[in-house]
């Protein structure tokens, strides 16, 4: 396959994956949200492990962390989707891994960014739970995107350098 074709579907990949990522974000979100007597809130998916619940709504960051203020949310929303625009536009487009976890990611912010300029907070739904003893925080699909994402990209950033470097000449030789 040509090296421009490549080019064309990871960008094509980069929107395909945002738009499906922000579109079953605000699905999932709007369904929970406006059917709640649908029997889907507490909702046992995998029993003792996962589960649909009913949320009050997340006014905070990641893992419920720092201030309870959408307007800061929004600005780091924007910002975020500010780098990977420009992400989107410098990184080799043949590294369609990357551009599926940038996808991913903007999809993420765009779905959450909605939702804190909508409504002001989050809407959380997904609880992974072990036997009602160990929970981790309350998230949503567009969250999860964003961790998959982001672990995608940082795993490139810690294997790229040591798959793409050659072994360097020695002292006095030199490279064909």
């Amino acid at each position: 396959m040509s090296r421009s074709c490549t080019a064309l579907k990871g960008r094509r990949l980069f929107w395909i994956l945002a738009a499906v990522t922000f579109l079953l974000d605000q699905l999932t979100k709007a369904w929970l949200w406006h059917h709640p007597d649908e029997g889907l809130a507490d909702l046992d998916l995998i029993p003792q492990v996962l589960r649909i619940v009913s949320h009050p709504g997340n006014l905070h960051g990641v893992l419920g962390l720092g201030p309870g203020t959408p307007v800061f949310y929004v600005g780091a929303s924007l910002a975020a989707l500010g780098v990977i625009g420009f992400l989107l536009f410098t990184t080799d487009r043949g590294r369609t891994h990357l551009m599926a976890a940038l996808g991913l990611v903007a999809g993420g912010a765009m779905g959450n960014l909605v939702d804190r300029v909508s409504h002001g907070f989050v809407r959380d739904f997904i609880d992974l739970h072990w036997r009602d003893r160990l929970h981790w925080h309350t998230f949503n699909v567009a969250d999860a995107a964003i961790c998959v994402g982001v672990a995608v990209i940082l795993l490139d950033a810690l294997l790229a350098p040591a798959q793409g470097q050659e072994a360097a000449p020695e002292d006095g030789e030199t490279s064909p």
